[in-house]
């Protein structure tokens, strides 16, 4: 099928010159899915003509399951994604089977913008051009599009009056938040591996690295047109707008949810364990088996380590829950320090957790709420080995 239509754009391409085409092109936005990787959306660009009876989606989100290095190039930060382009019809059953919503809006570009569009994307989409190296807030299905848009409008005057409420205040993770609930395992999952970097204040802009905001941002934007010395002034870029899907959202119980939400397993999993703890507070067996939270706090730190300085996540970088995870927390569990050095480790570990409170509330980055009950039993057991190592 692949083959199929890239010898079409190849015929397409190569017979258009000097042709009029009867083009209409929009931006679809296509509504989040169920699993942690369709929770964010997806925006593609369809493109239409009634003479060549042709209906083409061009989509910048196509990455190869197949290929051997997939999974060893995504965890290096290596992400390579392709264009890709299928017929409308089988793009959109896909989206409808999955219960989807897809948003159209027609673009009001003359028609030489609109064929040089056309021709960008049947360029990009050959096979030595389809691919590009991906990244999830800077180059991305949609940021990609707006880029396109933006280059085909540079050479006239345009504006954007799109401005979110108080997009000054807003960064990536709160705009995550928007879209993934922060008391949930896959938000667990990126508050850990991504650090301070996307907590900084971005502009309006940037938020279009999620597809509704980039829905949003194509409605605010407006752009001057020459045509033979005559300017049209303050062409709106959009058309109109159509839904092509939609959807019933169903509601779930949110009691339900917390009853399997990171935050409630992690409370009663470290009150129990608090309270064999106190209870058994001169047991030397229980303190070493309890001392075995180290080792995850260790491996999760050298986790961190590794996406920090040994891949391309530049988000991974500058993450401050290395102030809990400590790589070196596994010395707890061996003895190569005397008792007076594991007093002094742990109460460095002690001042860790008051930076976290810190680095919290003047907003150099936001740890997940599932932790806290973590760094509450963290600084209990602490102050509870500094008092046992201090008796023995």
């Amino acid at each position: 099928m692949k083959n199929i239509i890239f010898t079409f754009l190849f015929f397409l391409s190569t017979t258009l010159v000097g042709q009029t085409v009867d083009y209409t092109v929009s931006v679809l936005t296509i509504g989040p899915g169920n699993s942690l990787s369709d929770s964010f959306g997806h925006s593609a660009i369809r493109v239409q003509s009634k003479t060549k009876k042709y209906d083409l989606v061009f989509n910048y989100g196509v990455y190869d399951y197949n290929d051997p290095k997939f999974y060893s190039n995504f965890i290096k930060g290596y992400l390579k994604y392709s264009l890709g382009v299928s017929y409308f019809k089988d793009f959109k059953s896909s989206y409808i089977a999955n219960n989807r919503y897809i948003k159209e809006q027609v673009l009001s570009l003359p028609d030489d913008l609109k064929e040089k569009l056309v021709d960008k994307l049947i360029f990009n989409s050959r096979p030595e051009n389809k691919d590009y190296f991906y990244d999830y807030f800077d180059n991305n299905c949609s940021t990609v599009i707006r880029d396109l848009i933006k280059d085909l409008l540079s050479q006239y005057g345009y504006e954007n009056t799109y401005n979110s409420a108080a997009s000054n205040k807003i960064s990536y993770r709160s705009l995550i938040y928007e879209n993934i609930n922060k008391n949930s395992w896959g938000s667990l999952g990126i508050d850990i591996c991504l650090g301070s970097y996307i907590d900084q204040q971005i502009d309006s802009e940037k938020h279009t690295f999620l597809p509704e905001y980039l829905f949003e941002y194509l409605n605010s934007f407006y752009y001057s047109y020459s045509n033979n010395d005559k300017i049209i002034e303050r062409v709106k870029l959009v058309k109109n707008i159509r839904f092509i899907n939609k959807v019933k959202e169903v509601e779930k119980s949110t009691f339900n949810i917390f009853l399997t939400s990171p935050l409630f397993v992690f409370i009663l999993i470290f009150t129990a364990i608090f309270l064999i703890s106190y209870r058994n507070k001169e047991n030397k067996k229980i303190h070493l088996a309890l001392e075995s939270i180290h080792i995850l706090t260790s491996i999760i730190g050298y986790l961190l380590i590794f996406l920090w300085f040994f891949t391309d996540h530049t988000t991974a970088a500058f993450n401050y829950n290395l102030l809990w995870a400590n790589p070196m927390n596994f010395i707890l569990l061996i003895n190569v320090l005397n008792k007076k050095w594991k007093i002094a480790y742990l109460k460095l570990l002690l001042l860790s957790l008051i930076l976290i409170v810190l680095h919290s509330i003047t907003g150099v980055q936001v740890f997940n709420i599932s932790l806290y009950p973590l760094f509450l039993f963290l600084a209990f057991r602490y102050l509870q080995l500094i008092k046992y190592y201090s008796k023995t």
